[in-house]
């Protein structure tokens, strides 16, 4: 079976405190948008084995596929095994939930393949072992994340933003991040109750204006190369902002025309090494077939 999953952008980050275990208590507003990785699923004789078309994506117990497909095969004992390839086109290591997202689409094919009868929630159980993202990538959609990013709670589907992706040849750490913010020094957090209300609304002017990501704070002083793409694709935009904690920065515009506009200027600019994708918001994060 083949399964399209879809990669993930905030439309608000906020960081209210840090729990004494090291986790973060959040409160985000969670999205899909219209990029995906393409996964085939298939029953085989026995072990997990990965292929994949991406040169550098580790194929072995280190991949959350591989993480989310032990997971199961251990908890309930499967026969046989699972083979997997991946087509990747999301970005890696972008703050666009590439391997969460592929995590999940791994949870949902074992559960179809091998007739497990878990529902989406006792799904996103599962994979939130595994990482906070996933039980996102299991529901989709439009949804508010608090606690350390596992609760969830369905939002109004947002108005379709259009939006350019760029993804710099720059890995962040999202734990160095995380470890360098400081939250007492913090005046003023995301307004994620007015990007709710714009929701309910459908005011997309009023999502776009209040985007806002905590996390640029403390990326944009470890990294200043996040800050200077910013800074060029708000230039350009209506909007600009950084995925999670980086370094992908997000450009929102009007419509697909104007996207495409950004994206050519963008390619004439920037390196060969950056990824300058146009993409739209999607109201689900997996589409099976």
């Amino acid at each position: 079976m083949d399964i399209q999953a879809y990669a993930k952008i905030n439309l608000t980050l906020d960081v209210l405190d840090r729990r004494t275990d090291g986790y973060h208590i959040v409160k985000m507003i969670m999205q899909n948008i219209s990029l995906y990785d393409n996964l085939s699923f298939s029953r085989g004789n026995s072990g997990i084995e990965i292929t994949t078309n991406h040169p550098h994506l580790p194929t072995g117990p280190s991949n959350l596929v591989y993480k989310a497909a032990e997971l199961l095969f251990n908890e309930f004992n499967l026969d046989g095994g699972l083979e997997i390839f991946i087509d990747k086109q999301i970005p890696v290591a972008a703050g666009l939930a590439g391997g969460s997202t592929n995590a999940a689409a791994t949870l949902v094919a074992i559960n179809k393949l091998w007739g497990l009868g878990l529902t989406k929630d006792q799904l996103a159980t599962r994979g939130a072992q595994l990482g906070a993202d996933i039980p996102f990538c299991i529901k989709g959609g439009t949804q508010l994340a608090t606690g350390i990013g596992t609760q969830l709670k369905e939002l109004p589907t947002c108005p379709k933003l259009y939006l350019v992706v760029v993804n710099p040849p720059l890995e962040v750490s999202t734990a160095q991040v995380y470890q360098n913010l400081t939250l007492d020094e913090v005046t003023k957090h995301p307004e994620t109750t007015k990007v709710i209300k714009a929701l309910e609304e459908k005011n997309k002017k009023m999502v776009i204006n209040n985007l806002s990501n905590l996390l640029e704070l403390t990326t944009f002083d470890l990294y200043q190369e996040v800050a200077t793409l910013k800074d060029n694709v708000e230039s350009l935009t209506n909007k600009a902002l950084m995925s999670g904690s980086g370094p992908t920065v997000l450009g929102f515009v009007k419509n697909k025309s104007q996207a495409k506009a950004v994206q050519a200027k963008l390619q004439e600019e920037l390196s060969s090494k950056h990824r300058i994708l146009v993409a739209q918001t999607v109201n689900h994060g997996l589409l099976d077939s």
